[in-house]
């Protein structure tokens, strides 16, 4: 039997950092408005300004923010989106590159490290070397790490990271020292970089101060992280690489007359000309670091900003400025039309290079304290919808309405920072690589106090407040830091503060991804496999193991019994034939929608936990305890009982007055689940076009097969290795004709190779110890993603055991 306190490992880390910390904000208060609010007194650090748009704007991007933390497949954890739903031109597990610097900044702030850490992994692993649009995904990750301050964690990502940089080694001009690009793939659409063109919505290829200022940052950071690793060769490589990027866009983007950075066309322009509008773009190499610290010069673009003419506007600032001759600021229904529009993807930047002209170039009388919270206010004040706090892609730079706001898609839309401008520009949070906390508030004088509290930083946790006159929170005048609950430092007025801390202590239980959710199913097809005795005409079932927990009525995504006659509906998962898991706790996230008035869902009565016994009929699970006892609307209801060895799950919602729905369910068990160390089942991959099949010979009583069509694969995932090397594979497998076939594999959709596998003399489905073909696959340190897709003539996947 498998102890429970493996199934706890997850909350294990959180529980311990809740410990020791201070208790000034009242955190109910803050989140009435708030479902699920235990989810953020264990994840966010809770702030209380005297700007109340900016502070409810702040708990609302969390709760956004949430709304879009995915869980994806066992063995790669969690992921980001974009959308709640999926869009056409997402990648794997419905990501999308663009903004997923922009993510990873944001989650580096949950006390949770599993979200980020994740969510990086699959960047350098699943997702490596994706070149889809523009990205700093290299520097958000160093970002990362300088506030959780887990090195292991980082320095096992220096390879994938760096696959990820030389997949745009083909967009490099080295005469020009630059990175090159259309306009569409750097995010912006319609842009006046692309409607001079003969594409439009495209754009021709050019230089842009964005692509490049990310791709420094990008630079800076692999080799801070090979510094790390001792890896001189890799750190000096990148310096240079970053240097010469740098003096490409100081040489090439910067226009000595009109102050400020432009796009340069790439084709068709011999003589090397800058684009004849300012976009909002120009103002990102700032929040990159590309700006010299000796020459003033550049600070006069910030004139720019604060211009009527040029990016200052009512909900501004605008994608480029209004002076451009393909400025259009009164787009009220199109989307992704960035010559005008205020767009919080470029605005999160400009707020972030705003901070670092005053800390790192000083304040000038156009960029300081004050004018730098105008913009953030503003920013604030933009993200609302019926006075109600609000964000989608884009917003009017002239009235309040959000431009591209499309029904039951775009809400919530995931595609700026907004915590990390309060967090790391406003209040200051400057996160370090060594054993130190500093903080330097961009706070203007009529502010009378501030707090930051729950705060994990480097495994510790911080609260910092400034209190004018002591009468706030009673502990007397001045600035204050609190570590681990005690004063550890205190200054009598507002300013840069820095303490000395102890080393982090970092719990790497979770790392092996010692428990998962075997309920999640993201492609809506195959195995896990829910059904229901009622569904309701306006849900689905698939929507319950999608990974994604969202309480809202729009968008929907939800499973409920509406309209159903019983009392009693149950709902089911099926990780597929023979395949039976060991598992002892489920989670429900209840929907309510009766809650809000808007309809008739709304809390079970009870809910019941069953499993299907070897005879074939259900069983209740022994000792259900249920957390909390009572069921709370549009929150988690989680039981745990004694642990069962099943293939399906069942769930039994009993009602009274209000039909019953959820909007996602989690069945989490250790994984994986194999007798022998560096086994990892096919089954418990992440298949695509292919099925799971039951079979007695089979380790685990299952395997793939049906693996037929051109773009079949099986992708073992969350393959742990301690350390970078080539490791011997086995293969376990069948092929039941009388001919040689082929499959390609992909190891962390980098390295590539095909594999013989040879006739097996037992035929299909039929498995043994001594029926397996030996690869030899490079692996990084940590989780490792290897793929096995179709090639020719057939292949049935059992495991493989990777040999160390």
């Amino acid at each position: 039997m498998i102890p429970k306190i493996l199934f706890l490992v997850l909350g294990c880390c959180i529980a311990l950092s809740l410990a020791q910390t201070t208790s000034f904000i009242n955190k109910d208060s803050k989140l009435e408005t708030l479902d699920e609010p235990q989810w953020f007194k264990e994840n966010i650090p809770f702030i209380e300004v005297p700007d109340r748009q900016i502070e409810e704007v702040y708990y609302y991007r969390f709760s956004s923010h949430k709304r879009h933390l995915r869980y994806t497949s066992p063995g790669v954890g969690y992921t980001v989106t974009e959308f709640i739903h999926k869009v056409d031109y997402s990648q794997k597990f419905d990501s999308i590159n663009a903004a997923a610097g922009h993510h990873i900044y944001e989650s580096r702030w949950l006390r949770n490290p599993r979200y980020n850490e994740d969510y990086i992994n699959f960047w350098s692993r699943e997702g490596a070397a994706n070149q889809q649009y523009s990205e700093w995904i290299a520097d958000a990750s160093y970002s990362n790490y300088l506030v959780t301050g887990n090195r292991d964690f980082i320095t096992s990502q220096q390879q994938g990271l760096v696959n990820n940089f030389n997949g745009w080694n083909n967009s490099y001009e080295p005469v020009l020292n630059m990175f090159f690009i259309t306009p569409h793939l750097d995010a912006m659409e319609y842009s006046a970089s692309s409607l001079p063109t003969d594409n439009p919505f495209g754009g021709g290829v050019g230089y842009r101060p964005s692509f490049n200022s990310e791709m420094y940052a990008n630079a800076i950071a692999i080799s801070k992280i090979a510094r790390l690793n001792n890896d001189s060769r890799t750190e000096e490589e990148f310096e240079a690489r970053a240097a010469l990027i740098r003096q490409g866009i100081l040489d090439h983007l910067w226009d000595n007359e009109r102050t400020f950075f432009f796009h340069m066309m790439r084709e068709d322009n011999p003589n090397n000309e800058l684009l004849d509008s300012r976009e909002e773009i120009g103002f990102f190499p700032w929040r990159f670091g590309v700006i010299p610290q000796e020459d003033p010069k550049y600070q006069l673009a910030w004139e720019h900003l604060f211009d009527p003419q040029g990016f200052d506007s009512t909900y501004g600032p605008t994608t480029c400025e209004q002076r451009s001759p393909w400025f259009d600021g009164n787009q009220t229904a199109q989307c992704c039309w960035w010559n005008g529009n205020s767009w919080p993807y470029s605005t999160g930047h400009v707020i972030n290079s705003l901070a670092s002209q005053i800390k790192n170039y000083g304040a000038t009388n156009v960029v300081n304290v004050n004018t730098f919270l105008e913009v953030l206010h503003k920013y604030a004040e933009t993200q609302y919808k019926d006075d109600v706090p609000y964000v989608a892609e884009c917003h009017s730079p002239y009235r309040k309405l959000w431009v591209c706001d499309s029904f039951n898609h775009s809400e919530h839309y995931a595609h700026s920072t907004y915590i990390d401008n309060v967090l790391g520009d406003l209040l200051g949070i400057e996160p370090q690589s060594e054993n130190s906390f500093v903080i330097s508030p961009l706070i203007p004088s009529s502010w009378s106090f501030f707090i930051v509290e729950n705060l994990l930083y480097h495994s510790h946790n911080i609260t910092v407040l400034y209190d004018s006159d002591g009468s706030k929170y009673n502990l007397g005048a001045g600035m204050k830091i609190f570590l681990n609950g005690e004063l550890a430092a205190s200054q009598p007025q507002v300013g840069r503060m820095s303490l000395n801390i102890p080393p982090p202590t970092v719990d790497e239980s979770y790392a092996r991804k010692k428990v998962e959710n075997y309920a999640a199913n993201v492609n809506s097809i195959g195995y896990p496999m829910p059904d229901a005795s009622f569904t309701s005409v306006s849900a689905s079932t698939w929507q319950a193991v999608d990974g994604r927990v969202v309480y809202d009525s729009v968008p929907s995504n939800r499973w409920t019994n509406w309209n159903s006659s019983n009392l009693v509906d149950w709902f089911s998962v099926d990780f597929g034939p023979g395949r039976a898991k060991t598992v002892d706790q489920v989670k429900v996230y209840v929907y309510s929608d009766v809650v809000s008035g808007e309809g008739g869902v709304d809390c079970p009565t009870n809910v019941t936990v069953e499993f299907l016994s070897p005879s074939g009929n259900w069983e209740q699970v022994l000792n259900q305890e249920k957390t909390p006892s009572t069921c709370v609307p549009n929150d988690l209801l989680t039981i745990q009982f004694d642990p069962v060895k099943t293939q399906k799950i069942r769930l039994l919602f009993s009602r009274a007055n209000y039909f019953v729905g959820m909007t996602e369910v989690e069945i989490w068990a250790p994984w994986p689940q194999v007798s022998e160390e560096g086994t990892y089942e096919a089954e418990d991959g992440y298949i695509t076009n292919a099925n799971i099949l039951a079979a007695q010979t089979a380790s685990g009583g299952s395997y793939v097969g049906q693996i037929d069509a051109p773009d079949a694969s099986v992708e073992f995932t969350g393959i742990w290795i301690e350390e970078a090397n080539e490791y011997e594979v086995r293969v376990y497998y069948s092929n039941g004709i009388q001919e040689q076939a082929t499959m390609n594999i992909r190891a962390n959709n980098v390295n590539t190779q095909d594999a013989t596998f040879p006739p097996t003399v037992n035929g299909w489905g039929q498995f043994d110890s001594n029926t397996f073909v030996t690869v030899s696959i490079p692996l990084l340190r940590g989780n490792n993603a290897v793929v096995f897709k179709h090639g020719d003539n057939f292949v049935e996947l059992d495991k493989i055991v990777v040999v160390v």
